[in-house]
């Protein structure tokens, strides 16, 4: 039997993660036509098709998904057999990378902040962050880990909750005049919105307050938590938002919980890797810390709530 070549099973690995032959040629530095000969080579040797394409999609056959598990198993072992191999010689091995998508709230007020203990824990490992929002993420783009939005269910991926379940109405102190407030008077003051879904004000108000719930076109619209935590901490109205990403801001006294509450939502952040991807290797020591610090923050916002509640006793 034929063993297809490193070069093919590059081509074809890299096909599937880009679901596009064209960025996978810009990626491999050759043609469209040579990476598009590469794996027709290699569905010849297999006797079975790997891509079928619908309209402009290009998407892996179940006989696809098979093989690419077995494929990426195959190429992470051949490379890290090479840096044994390099290190044994005592040559530079180069640093491995991950390539990661997550929104621009999340980095900002949760990931980054907490990146120097990775990079202390593994300096040998290179992170490629790429912002995306979680509803417009293009489906064509592929990475070695993304933190997505949902309830924790995605077609061809495992999922692994990280934070979020907890949400809150937040407003600035400034905008209220004091820390606490009732519901009567939290009415009368403008409301925040955010464009995605989840966390919103008709999930919140269904636990929180029942027959309040500002309409979506009363109010300011923001894209993302990225600009709308912002907007609240400048006094511009009330918002709703996960208690873990303004964890800080309610901990140093910039917002306040004028209610108190807490509500659980359906919706969560989670971890998402591609299924067909191989185990180990710096994506997964990357996946097992970030898993861990979210435990952390999952017992200071445990923490923050118990606090509140002893406060008000």
């Amino acid at each position: 039997m034929t063993i297809p070549s490193i070069p093919v099973l590059r081509a074809f690995i890299e096909v599937a993660r880009c679901n596009s032959f064209t960025r996978a040629a810009d990626t491999l530095c050759l043609t469209q036509s040579a990476v598009s000969k590469q794996v027709q080579a290699l569905e010849e040797q297999l006797g079975c098709r790997l891509f079928v394409r619908s309209g402009k999609t290009l998407a892996l056959t179940p006989a696809g998904h098979a093989y690419l598990a077995h494929a990426s198993d195959a190429m992470a072992m051949l490379q890290e057999g090479r840096a044994i191999a390099q290190e044994v010689a005592g040559e530079k091995v180069p640093a491995a990378a991950v390539e990661i998508s997550a929104s621009p709230a999340f980095a900002s007020y949760w990931l980054i902040p907490r990146l120097p203990g990775f990079r202390e824990r593994a300096p040998g490992t290179r992170l490629i962050l790429r912002p995306r929002l979680p509803d417009f993420s293009p489906v064509s783009e592929r990475f070695d880990l993304e933190v997505r939005v949902g309830a924790g269910r995605w077609p061809d991926a495992r999922a692994m909750r990280l934070l979020g379940r907890e949400m809150a109405l937040v407003a600035s102190p400034g905008l209220l005049g004091d820390t606490r407030a009732t519901l009567r008077q939290l009415q009368g003051l403008p409301v925040l919105h955010r464009a995605q879904r989840g966390y919103d004000w008709r999930e919140w108000s269904t636990s929180a307050a029942p027959g309040w719930n500002p309409r979506a076109g009363s109010g300011l619209l923001f894209e993302g938590f990225s600009v709308l935590i912002p907007a609240v901490v400048a006094g511009l109205g009330l918002a709703i938002c996960p208690l873990f990403l303004v964890l800080d801001h309610l901990e140093n006294g910039r917002l306040v919980r004028p209610l108190g509450e807490c509500v659980r939502t359906r919706y969560a952040y989670h971890a998402v890797l591609p299924t067909g991807t191989s185990h180990g290797g710096p994506r997964d020591r990357f996946l097992d810390w970030m898993l861990a610090e979210a435990e952390t923050t999952q017992m200071r916002i445990q923490k923050h709530l118990d606090s509140w509640h002893s406060m008000t006793e």
